[in-house]
Formats: C-alpha cells, structure tokens, sequence
C-alpha cells in the first residue's frame, strides 16, 4: 500500500497545486464580481495559464531550447502566448472595472490583450526556471545516486580484499601446526570455519550487531591464542558496555587486530603483549584500543603496511568521512591503535 501510495504521489501533486492555485483565484475574483463569473474567469485564467506552462516544458524546452534552436523557440512561444491571449480574451471578454461612482470603465482592447500577454508572457518564463531548476535537482539527485554506488561498489571491494587475506594469513598459521602435527590444529581449524560463517553470512548488510562483531574479535583472539603459549599467556581480550543494540559496520577492526599479531614480538619477548579492548561509553561512542609490543629490529609498523590495515583506513574515510578518531601512536618498542566511532542503534 505504501508502495503504490509513493507511486501516485509524485503524479497527482502538480494537479492539487494547480487546483489550490484555481482556489485562490476564485477567492480574489469573487471579493468583486459575481460567484458564477469568479469561477469562470479563475477557470479560464488558470486553464491558460496550466496550458502555457505545459506547452513550454513538455514540448518548447524539451524540443527546441534544450536543442539550441533560439529563434524557433522564440516564435513558436510567441504563436503560443498569442493564441492563449486571444483565446482567454473571447472566453472571458474585456475586464469592465466599476470606478467608485459605480460607472463601467472600457479600456481599449489592445490594452486588454497586452495585460494578458504580458501576463502569460510571465508565467512562460516562470515555468521556463522551474524546469530548469527541476533538471539541475534531478542531475544532482543522479550524480548523489551515482556517487553512492561508486561508494558501495569501492567499499564492497575493499571488504572483499579483506577476506580473503585473513583467509590467507590464517591458513599459513593451520598449516604450520598441521606440519608440526599439534594438537591444536583441528580447534583452529573449527575457529575459523566459525569466523567464516559470520564473515560469510552475517557481514553482508552495511550493519551488524556489536555483540555479534564482538564474538567475532574473540573468536580471532581464541584462535590466535591456539597457535603458541607465548599468545596464550599474553594476549588479551576486554569487552564492556556493549548492548543488544548496538550496530556497527563489520570488520572494521579486523585490520588492526592483524597487525597486531603479525609484528608483535610475544615469541622472542617474556614482556611482551598484545591487549585489545572494545567498549561503549556514557556518550555513546565506541571506543577501541589495540596496543602491542614490536620486534625493535622491525621497520615502522606504517612503513610496512599491508593490505587489511590500508584497507581498513580507506574504508574509515568512506564510511565515516571525519566522523571517526584514528590515533595511531608508534615507539621504538610499542605500537598503539586508539579507535573512536558513533555507534548506531536499532
């Protein structure tokens, strides 16, 4: 029903203004005429006027302004004012005002037909800006839909890339447990087939769940932590504040949290770490935070770089433009993400 409502709409509008422009012409013609001759005249005049303007932007602009064809257009809007002042002045006759000692006053004729044309000549060049400010509204309205999908192609795109190169990291690490024949290689194969399944299903509208996003950072931590002891011990996950609610553009941490794991040092450093947390504060803002310790003999972390960490900047400035806080802090021996985002509710 809605559907069909938002279907007819754009298509009766016009003619209800068109008929509430009618009524105020029978308002201000019947303050000083007859009722009968009021909504003659209001019907004539607007039916005229209804009739210029349709000409002028369904078939004059359309067919001949638009095409660069001055001159025809100028004589053909002539013809067209002509034949409607004339034709209003035979349907309506000569206005007679009555002066205050109740005399009629005659104007000359050709006075009567300029008034009209002059007037029919002003609602020809209204019509004339509202086309084409009608156009300019609809070219804005294309561009602003263009640009939208060019963003949802860019950021689907992004997001596919993502994918699969957490599949590819993720897989080298099974892989290395399988050669080495632990024990721990079938558990992570079942974490990931888990992170797959949300990766797969759960993340394809442009919102899911907090909660659900959070089950899928633990799981990454989870399964991160079954490929030694030094991860097992030392890395961290902390999650507060977060509501049933709460919805977020997916994987947008992923990134960050795989960096974190491929240059931390929790192999070769008894002090090292790599803690996460993600909550919801008193204002309504998701805040995360990824801190870890880095090999020194390492490159900068920014230098570096990979695909999932540039992707997921990239896909930051897209979704929120600057309505995100990115703080990326570096030291000889550290590495800090600090994330702030406008959380969104159902």
């Amino acid at each position: 029903m809605k559907s069909l409502y938002s279907q007819i709409q754009p298509s009766i509008t016009p003619y209800l203004l068109w008929t509430g422009y009618w009524l105020i012409w029978v308002l201000m013609l019947s303050s000083f005429q007859e009722i009968d001759r009021a909504l003659w005249v209001a019907t004539v005049n607007v039916g005229a006027q209804g009739a210029v303007s349709g000409i002028n932007i369904r078939l004059l602009l359309p067919g001949l302004l638009e095409k660069r064809k001055y001159i025809i257009y100028g004589l053909l809007a002539c013809l067209v004012l002509f034949a409607f002042t004339k034709l209003y002045l035979t349907l309506v006759g000569p206005d007679l005002p009555t002066t205050s000692w109740g005399r009629k006053l005659r104007f000359p004729r050709a006075f009567q037909f300029g008034r009209i044309y002059l007037f029919l000549s002003v609602i020809l060049i209204i019509s004339t800006a509202y086309k084409f400010a009608l156009d300019r509204f609809e070219t804005l309205r294309r561009q602003a839909e263009l640009a939208k999908k060019q963003l949802e192609i860019e950021l689907e795109t992004l997001k596919n890339q993502i994918n699969p190169h957490f599949l590819f990291n993720t897989l080298n690490n099974i892989y290395t447990l399988a050669y080495l024949k632990e024990d721990n290689a079938a558990p992570m194969i079942m974490k990931l087939s888990e992170l797959l399944r949300y990766m797969l299903y759960e993340c394809q509208t442009e919102k899911v769940s907090l909660e659900k996003e959070a089950q899928f950072l633990e799981n990454i931590v989870e399964m991160q932590k079954l490929k030694s002891d030094a991860h097992a011990n030392r890395l961290s996950l902390e999650v507060n504040g977060i509501r049933s609610a709460y919805r977020i553009t997916p994987l947008l941490m992923l990134g960050f949290i795989e960096n974190s794991f491929k240059h931390s040092d929790l192999e070769v450093n008894q002090d090292g770490f790599i803690r996460i947390n993600l909550s919801v504060d008193d204002s309504n803002s998701i805040r995360f935070t990824c801190a870890n310790t880095k090999r020194k003999t390492e490159r900068t972390v920014t230098e570096s770089g990979g695909i999932g960490l540039v992707n997921t900047q990239k896909r930051l400035e897209l979704i929120y433009g600057a309505n995100y806080d990115l703080k990326i802090t570096e030291t000889i021996d550290q590495y800090q993400v600090f994330l702030k985002l406008p959380v969104y509710e159902n």
